[in-house]
């Protein structure tokens, strides 16, 4: 049965991908002199290439993918030298409704948090969007920094690390094999993670801030309003001269297999919780390996889709990582004696490929509600 549903994989690949159309707009020499005046001309599934350098803050209001265009890093400067960044300065992702902006590789400095959180610049995500192999740092300056999920966003994390900037969640996120480290403002230690809308962490790290003076800060905070799932996590809080908890907050938290340096205080463990893992990017002609980790002999589901999406169903415990009736299953079989299933699916080698997302999403479970990982995937390049 694996090897049917692994030429399902194939063949849809393969047939959509007469069906795309992509312009590539490069930024730098020979290109567009900035990240704007490209995206000025931009139609929606356009590739931007970025070459190597350091550029400012932007908005981007088109679902397209952003890149570097080769070898060395593209790093956008929410900072550019001044201690005391005007309030406002972000990069701003807000494509309409029904297109997805993809950014790959890209890094964000953002400042310190400091004396000034009025100021704080961010990453503003306010639709849908997803983020792979991207970093963020804090530099030395005097506001907060953060990566914000607006409120009608639905987004997507993959791999992406963040020393300082704090993720901040109105509306629907999935993080899958990233780390998120908490700074500290007016002396304060903050969260790696404020939660006011919904979290699906997998396979990720959430290290509160540190302070000399203070408790260290919470691994996650929570609003009464924010849900937090996480599965196969490391949550703690930061260094501190107190006690502190690694999840604050009064909203709901389901942990399954999550290692904290204050286990006690964390929520009661589920009894039940799928994790994924990819084994690396999606490239052509290469192999895409995801591992997943239930229960002992348990059933394991992978559909595929082209999109992602967040959509509660009440035969699932978290939501629906794919649009409804926009996947479809392409592997099926049960864990191991340990909790392991691993499924491999060959990415043909189509030059029409590169820039295709692909995303698998898991389900298992012998009863409902089913738990669900957050997908896996990625960009094929």
């Amino acid at each position: 049965m694996r090897t049917i549903l692994l030429s399902c994989v194939c063949a849809s690949v393969v047939a959509i991908a007469p069906a795309r159309a992509q312009s590539v707009l490069t930024v730098g020499p020979g290109g567009f002199p900035s990240i704007p005046a490209a995206l000025a001309v931009a139609s929606p599934g356009a590739i931007v290439e970025i070459a190597p350098g350091t550029y400012p803050a932007f908005s981007c209001g088109v679902g397209v993918t952003l890149r570097p265009a080769g070898p060395g890093a593209v790093v956008i400067d929410l900072v550019s030298g001044n201690p005391f960044p005007p309030i406002g300065t972000s990069v701003q992702f807000a494509a309409p409704a029904g297109q997805t902006i993809h950014v790959v590789g890209l890094a964000f400095l953002l400042p310190a948090a400091g004396m000034f959180p009025s100021a704080h610049p961010e990453v503003l995500v306010a639709s849908d969007a997803v983020f792979e192999d991207c970093t963020l740092a804090a530099s030395q300056g005097f506001a907060n920094g953060s990566l914000r999920v607006g409120p009608a966003a639905v987004v997507h994390l993959q791999n992406v690390t963040s020393q300082g900037p704090m993720l901040r969640v109105s509306g629907r996120a999935t993080v899958s094999q990233s780390a998120f480290t908490g700074s500290w403002a007016l002396g304060f230690p903050l969260p790696a993670a404020w939660i006011e809308g919904m979290l699906h962490a997998n396979h990720s790290v959430f290290v509160g801030g540190s302070s000399s003076t203070q408790a260290g800060g919470a691994g996650v905070d929570t609003s009464a309003a924010g849900q937090l799932f996480a599965t196969d996590c490391t949550i703690q809080r930061g260094a501190g001269s107190g006690a502190s908890c690694a999840v604050l907050g009064a909203g709901a938290a389901r942990l399954a297999r999550v290692a904290s340096n204050t286990p006690a205080g964390l929520p009661a463990a589920a009894t039940s919780g799928l994790g994924a893992q990819r084994g690396g990017p999606v490239v052509r002609g290469g192999t895409l390996a995801v591992g997943y980790r239930a229960e002992p002999l348990a059933p394991v589901g992978v559909h595929l889709s082209h999109a992602i999406a967040s959509t509660p169903l009440p035969f699932t415990t978290q939501p629906w990582g794919a649009p409804l009736g926009g996947s479809f299953e392409v592997a099926f079989g049960l864990t191991d004696a340990g909790g392991q299933a691993t499924f491999p699916f060959a990415i043909p080698n189509l030059a029409a490929l590169a820039g295709l997302p692909v995303w698998l999403h898991g389900w298992s479970g012998w009863t409902f509600p089913l738990d669900v990982a957050p997908p896996v995937g990625g960009l094929v390049r």
